[in-house]
C-alpha cells in the first residue's frame, strides 16, 4: 500500500507540475539564436522578448528599429513595444509583423512617437496572467504634452493577446482634432472582415489567412463616424482608451468560431462540398449579398468538405475553382445540415497562338471575357495565403509562348482577343467552349503605325515585392505583351532588377529594364528615382530610408545615394498621396503652396494610369500652371501597373525622340536625358508627332522673331483605336480645335501644316482625344457609366518653347513664382 500510496503521490505531483507548467506564461530576454525554440521570425535581435503562453509564441520588440514591415515597404512602424510575432507554438511556421506602435494624428498630420520602454510585470504565481507595459512620451511645439501606455496582456494557454492602449492629455492645454490608434501591421494583404457600420456593427474584427494558420484581430472599441478624429478633443488630465484583442489558431474556421465566442454571437456550423474538382487550389468566398461584408474567405489545397462557424442567415457563395466561378446563394438556419454544394463546370481546351502575317511569332496577350450567361474566366494568380502578399482579383488574360499554349476553360461563349499593345493590330473571335472538345486559335497580330524615332517608356509600375500584385516574371510578361520598349522597375521603398528574370524569359531583344524606387512616405509624397544601382548587399537593396516629414531632405537623399538620377514626382493629386494635395498647391494658377514645398524635382507624372480624368485632368493643368510660372518639369505618363488584367502595364506610357537601336542594344543613358528634357509625350494610345520650324521638338527651344511659327501635326492610332479631336495649346489655352475626320482603319489619322503668329514668347502643346473606348484590349471600364470616365484614348505633348522676344529664353505669361504660405488646415483632395 505504500508503495502504491508512493507512486500515486508521484503521479499526482508529477501531473500537477505539468498541469501548473502547461498553463503557465514564460518569458525570456532572447540573447540568441538558440534562445528561439522555432525560427518563427526574421526581424527579431538581442534583448527583444519571447512569450510562450502554452499555445502560442509571441516575440515583442525590445529596441527602438524601423521595420518597414509593410506591403509598401513604408519605414513608419518601429519594434519597441510591438509585436513582431506571434504564432501557434510547435508547428515551424514563421511570422513577422508590426503591431501595437502608437499612431497619432494632431489635425490629420501624423506625429512619429514610439515607445521608449517596454518591461514585463513581475508575476506572483503559476497560472497568473503575465502583463508587458510599453510606454512613450509626445511633446509638441505648442506645450502639447500626452502620456501613452499601452499593456498586452498574455493569458495561460489561450491563443490570444489582449491589447489596452491609454493616452493622457498630461499637458495644461487642450488638444483638439486628436485621433489615437495603434499600428497594425499585419504584413499580410490577405483577408476578410464581416464587419459593416449598418447591417453588422457588432461584428468589428478581421481574419488574415496566413500560411499554415490564421491570424485574427477584435475591435472592442465603440465605432465612430467615418473620418472623424477619435477622441477628437482631449483637454488637460482627460485620457482615452482604445482595446483589441489578437487570436492565431492553425486553424482559420477554429479562429473564427474563437471570435464569434469573445462576442457572444451564435453561429452554425455550415458544410461546404466541392464537387468534380480536380485542381491543385481553389479559394471559397462568403459573404452578405446585400452589403457585401465577407463571412469567410480562403484559399484550400484539394479537399472534400469545409466546415465554417457562420450566423444564421442568407449568404451569396462563390468558388473560383480556376478557372471556373460558380457561384449560389445558400441560407444557413439553426437546426438543419446547412449543406452547400459547389460543383466545378465541365472543360474544354483552346489552344492559342500569335503570329505577324508572316508566321513568325508575336509576343502578345490574349484575354478571354465570358460572353452572358458565360462568366469571365479567373486565371489561377499568386496564392496571397502563401506569400503575404496582393493578388489579382481580375486574371483573365494568357501569355502564349512561341509554340501557342494549352489553356483549359470552362463551357461557354467567350469573345477571345489578341493585341500587342497600340502600335499594333489586334485579332478577335467569338468561340463556343464545348465539353472534353479542343479548339485551335491562331491570331494574325501585325505592327500598323511607324513609329520609327521613337521608344516607348513605362516609367510606374509594381510587383509582389512591394503592393503588385504579380511577381516579375508575370510582371515582365506582361509588359513585353503591351509593346512597351523600356520599363522602369519601380516598386515602393525597394530597389529591384528585372534583368536576370528577363534574361531568363529570353526577352532581351523585346524589352530594356531600368532600375528604379518609388520613395514613398504616407501624407507626403511619392515619387520615383531612377535609374539606380542595385546594392544587394544593403537593405532593401539600396533604397533610401523614406522617413521624413520634408520633401528636401528625402530629394537630397536620393541624389546622395544615386548622383544624376532623375525624381518624378507622381500622381501629384491623387489623394492622401498627391504631393500637390499635400503641400497644397493652389489649383487655379499655381499661385502658392506651404512653405517647404520643394520643386527642385525633374519630371512630373501628370498621367497616371489609363485615364484622363479627375486627378490626372487637375495634375495636367497644374503642370500647365507651372510651365505658365516659368517652372518647366517635363511631364511623363506612366500606367501605376499593379496587376494585369483592368491594370495594364503601358496604359499610359511615354514615348520619348529616340533613334539608337533597341532590346539589348538601347541607349538607357540616351532615354533617361530625353525624358529629362522633355523630348517626349505621354499616351495611352495614340502617336503625336509635333514639330516647331521643322527642327524643334517638345522640349526645345525655338527662336522665332517675327513672331511667326510654322506647326506641323502628325497624329497615329491602330484601327482599334478611334479618335475625335486634335488641340493645340497655346500658354495653356486650348486655342485651336481640329476635327478628326480620318476612318478608324488609317493609320494616319490626322496630319496638318498650321501657321501661327505670336506676340510674345509662347509654349505650343499638341492634344489628342478619342471618344470610344479602348476596351476590352485596356479591361478598365467607366465606373459610373459615364463616357467621359472611361478609358478614352488620350495623348498630351511635351511644349515646344518659342521665344518671340530674342533674348534666348523662355519668359513665362506669369512672372511672380510661387509664393510660400502657411497650411490653411483645410486641404483641397481630389481623389482618384
Amino acid at each position: 500500500m505504500k508503495t502504491l500510496f508512493k507512486i500515486f503521490t508521484i503521479g499526482l505531483f508529477l501531473s500537477l507540475s505539468i498541469y501548473l507548467q502547461a498553463f503557465d506564461v514564460q518569458v525570456k530576454k532572447i540573447t540568441g539564436e538558440n534562445d528561439l525554440p522555432e525560427n518563427i521570425c526574421s526581424k527579431w535581435q538581442k534583448g527583444d522578448y519571447l512569450i510562450s503562453d502554452g499555445k502560442t509564441l509571441t516575440i515583442i520588440g525590445a529596441s527602438s528599429r524601423h521595420l518597414g514591415l509593410s506591403n509598401g515597404n513604408y519605414a513608419t512602424d518601429n519594434a519597441m513595444g510591438s509585436i513582431i510575432s506571434f504564432v501557434p507554438a510547435g508547428q515551424n511556421l514563421r511570422c513577422d509583423m508590426a503591431i501595437g506602435s502608437p499612431d497619432i494624428r494632431i489635425k490629420e498630420k501624423r506625429k512619429y512617437v514610439y515607445y521608449t520602454a517596454i518591461t514585463p510585470s513581475t508575476k506572483k504565481s503559476l497560472g497568473e496572467d503575465l502583463l508587458f507595459i510599453a510606454t512613450g512620451r509626445y511633446t509638441g511645439d505648442n506645450g502639447e504634452k500626452l502620456n501613452i501606455e499601452t499593456t498586452y496582456t498574455f493569458s495561460p494557454d489561450a491563443g490570444e493577446i489582449a491589447v489596452t492602449s491609454r493616452i493622457q492629455n498630461t499637458g495644461i492645454v487642450e488638444i483638439s482634432d486628436l485621433d489615437y490608434s495603434l499600428y497594425f501591421g499585419a504584413y499580410h494583404s490577405y483577408s476578410f472582415s464581416p464587419y459593416h457600420k449598418e447591417d453588422h456593427p457588432e461584428l468589428n474584427f478581421r481574419v488574415y489567412p496566413k500560411k499554415g494558420y490564421s491570424l485574427g484581430r477584435l475591435d472592442l472599441n465603440p465605432p465612430k463616424e467615418d473620418d472623424e478624429p477619435n477622441p477628437g478633443n482631449l483637454n488637460p488630465g482627460e485620457e482615452h482608451t482604445i482595446r483589441h484583442s489578437l487570436f492565431v489558431d492553425q486553424s482559420g474556421e477554429k479562429l473564427l468560431d474563437t471570435i464569434y465566442q469573445n462576442l457572444h454571437q451564435n453561429t452554425e456550423l455550415a458544410t461546404f462540398q466541392f464537387d468534380n474538382f480536380n485542381g491543385s487550389t481553389f479559394e471559397i468566398i462568403v459573404r452578405d449579398p446585400l452589403t457585401s461584408s465577407v463571412f469567410y474567405r480562403s484559399f484550400h489545397e484539394r479537399m472534400p468538405t469545409l466546415q465554417i462557424p457562420l450566423p444564421k442567415g442568407l449568404y451569396e457563395v462563390r468558388a473560383h475553382f480556376f478557372p471556373a466561378v460558380v457561384e449560389k446563394l445558400f441560407r444557413v438556419g439553426s437546426g438543419g445540415e446547412n449543406i452547400c454544394v459547389l460543383e466545378n463546370t465541365a472543360i474544354g481546351t483552346v489552344k492559342v497562338k500569335i503570329t505577324d502575317k508572316k508566321g513568325e511569332y508575336v509576343p502578345g496577350k490574349v484575354s478571354f471575357i465570358g460572353l452572358d450567361p458565360t462568366r469571365t474566366p479567373y486565371f489561377l494568380p499568386e496564392n496571397p495565403v502563401e506569400n503575404g502578399k496582393r493578388w489579382e482579383t481580375a486574371k483573365n488574360s494568357k501569355f502564349p509562348p512561341k509554340e501557342g499554349l494549352e489553356i483549359p476553360l470552362p463551357v461557354g461563349t467567350y469573345l477571345v482577343t489578341a493585341s500587342r499593345g497600340p502600335e499594333y493590330s489586334r485579332g478577335q473571335e467569338i468561340v463556343e467552349v464545348l465539353k472534353d472538345e479542343r479548339i485551335e486559335l491562331t491570331f494574325v497580330v501585325n505592327r500598323v503605325l511607324d513609329t520609327t524615332g521613337f521608344a516607348s517608356v513605362d516609367p510606374h509600375m509594381h510587383t509582389i515585392y512591394s503592393d503588385g500584385r504579380m511577381d516579375v516574371e508575370e510582371r515582365i510578361k506582361s509588359v513585353v505583351a503591351e509593346g512597351v520598349d523600356v520599363a522602369m522597375a519601380t516598386d515602393h521603398n525597394i530597389v529591384i532588377d528585372y534583368l536576370p528574370i528577363l534574361k531568363k524569359l529570353g526577352f532581351e531583344d523585346e524589352l530594356t529594364t531600368i532600375i528604379g524606387n518609388e520613395v514613398s512616405v504616407r501624407g507626403l509624397i511619392h515619387y520615383n528615382t531612377y535609374p539606380l544601382t542595385y546594392r544587394g548587399d544593403e537593405d532593401k537593396n539600396g533604397a533610401i530610408l523614406a522617413l521624413a516629414d520634408k520633401t528636401s531632405l528625402l530629394f537630397e537623399a536620393s541624389w546622395q545615394k544615386d548622383p544624376g538620377a532623375l525624381i518624378q514626382v507622381n500622381h501629384p493629386r491623387a489623394g492622401t498621396i498627391g504631393y500637390f494635395n499635400n503641400l497644397q498647391l493652389e489649383t487655379e494658377t499655381a499661385a502658392s503652396a506651404i512653405n517647404g514645398f520643394d520643386i527642385s524635382f525633374d519630371v512630373l507624372e501628370s498621367l497616371n494610369g489609363p485615364y484622363a480624368y479627375s486627378s490626372n485632368s487637375v495634375a495636367i493643368q497644374d503642370w500647365l500652371n507651372l510651365l505658365n510660372r516659368g517652372y518647366y518639369k517635363p511631364l511623363v505618363g506612366s500606367s501605376d501597373s499593379h496587376s494585369i488584367d483592368r491594370d495594364e502595364p503601358g496604359y499610359s506610357r511615354t514615348y520619348v525622340y529616340y533613334k539608337g537601336d533597341k532590346g539589348t542594344d538601347l541607349d538607357t543613358r540616351a532615354v533617361i536625358e530625353a525624358i529629362k528634357k522633355g523630348h517626349s509625350f505621354a499616351s495611352n494610345a495614340p502617336i503625336v508627332e509635333l514639330s516647331v520650324n521643322e527642327n524643334f521638338v517638345p522640349g526645345d527651344i525655338c527662336s522665332a522673331p517675327n513672331g511667326k511659327v510654322n506647326i506641323h501635326l502628325k497624329v497615329q492610332s491602330a484601327p482599334w483605336i478611334s479618335l475625335n479631336e486634335v488641340k493645340i495649346l497655346i500658354n495653356g489655352e486650348r486655342r485651336l480645335v481640329f476635327p478628326v475626320n480620318a476612318a478608324r482603319a488609317d493609320a494616319v489619322k490626322f496630319e496638318k501644316d498650321i501657321v501661327l503668329t505670336l506676340d510674345r514668347d509662347a509654349t505650343i502643346i499638341a492634344e489628342v482625344m478619342g471618344k470610344k473606348s479602348l476596351y476590352p484590349v485596356v479591361q478598365a471600364i467607366s465606373r459610373d457609366g459615364l463616357l467621359e470616365d472611361a478609358v478614352l484614348p488620350y495623348a498630351l505633348t511635351n511644349p515646344v518653347f518659342v521665344d518671340v522676344d530674342g533674348n534666348g529664353a523662355f519668359d513665362p505669361p506669369l512672372a511672380h513664382k510661387i509664393e510660400w504660405v502657411k497650411p490653411t488646415g483645410e486641404k483641397k483632395i481630389i481623389t482618384r
